[in-house]
């Protein structure tokens, strides 16, 4: 299990005083690309399945990032989540308002959201997920983050502690040799994590750009990690950004994708082969606004800056 705070990094999202107006939003995703398409997705299903590749008529089937808010106290917010391409597919908890595409699927999704000071004493809402709500299973982990809780600015009912959505992409450009993975994620980052799937997965670094003097790895980033490890990695990945249990948050929902399941001596086709491989990467920011844009609006006449993190790692499996 991984601890709920980490030592080697100091949150850089803090409670704010009552006077405090700044706002953060922070948001991460996971890129599966494969031969079959692409995915953009906040958690792999129950069994460790991330269903991607190209439907029928061509789309790419996209489930995009988690979403927190932190910072100052607010009566009245709009936050918007745009597809940058496509279309959205699906959206926890459901949006206020939707603008459709001309076919009548949604491009545009908006919640009207508040996010009051706690009252003294009281016991934080319960969460409740609709039995039929995509990686329902993984957002206990979203949940233990510690954001502010959204409440629908109209109503007051309580909603969660974070945002979810899901997205089609009809067509991504993807970089030339797109079959290797090395040249894939190379061309992308410098670094990445080579993951060996396994009972225990096993986790490396991994040089995608040979270093000035041509040679690979560096003595120092050789061997194992451990999952404190692999989270200082992604942390850094961040820019230190991302509260550290939103990191932790992040490898708790994609760990078990790459763990193995026996059943009966047999590899269950529900989950990754033995030794099978995966580079994790991160994804430049140019990267990231061409797949979504998130957007929070304050209506009120307070002078606020808002800062947005977001946060989107490639994964390419090793062939």
């Amino acid at each position: 299990m991984l601890p709920f705070l980490f030592p080697f990094i100091a949150d850089t999202v803090i409670a704010p005083p009552p006077d405090y107006t700044d706002l953060f939003v922070n948001e991460w995703g996971v890129v599966v690309f494969t031969s079959e398409g692409t995915t953009v997705t906040g958690a792999p299903d129950a069994n460790g399945n991330v269903y991607y590749g190209r439907q029928v008529f061509g789309e790419l089937l996209v489930d995009a990032p988690v979403i927190w808010i932190h910072g100052a106290f607010f009566e009245d917010a709009t936050l918007t989540v745009k597809a940058a391409q496509g279309s959205l597919t699906s959206l926890f908890p459901d949006p206020d308002l939707r603008r459709d595409d001309t076919i009548g699927r949604p491009v545009v999704a908006s919640w009207n959201i508040s996010a009051p000071p706690p009252l003294p004493r009281r016991e934080r809402p319960e969460l409740v997920i609709p039995p039929d709500t995509p990686f329902g299973w993984a957002m206990g982990f979203w949940r233990d983050v510690p954001s502010l809780d959204l409440f629908s600015a109209d109503g007051g009912e309580y909603l969660a502690n974070f945002l979810y959505y899901e997205a089609g992409i009809p067509y991504w450009e993807t970089p030339g040799s797109f079959y290797d993975a090395h040249t894939l994620a190379g061309y992308y980052a410098p670094d990445g994590l080579l993951i060996t799937a396994g009972h225990e997965p096993q986790v490396e670094r991994i040089q995608l750009i040979p270093l000035p003097d041509g040679s690979g790895i560096p003595p120092e980033m050789a061997g194992l990690l451990s999952d404190d490890d692999v989270c200082e990695v992604i942390c850094d990945w961040a820019g230190g950004n991302l509260k550290s249990q939103e990191i932790t948050a992040l490898w708790q929902t994609w760990e078990p994708f790459f763990t193995t399941l026996t059943i009966d001596d047999e590899i269950a086709l529900d989950r990754r082969g033995l030794d099978e491989q995966w580079i994790l990467f991160p994804l430049p920011w140019d990267v990231v606004e061409e797949i979504s844009t998130i957007r929070i609006e304050v209506h009120d006449s307070v002078e606020r800056n808002i800062t947005y993190n977001r946060l989107f790692l490639g994964l390419v499996r090793v062939y």
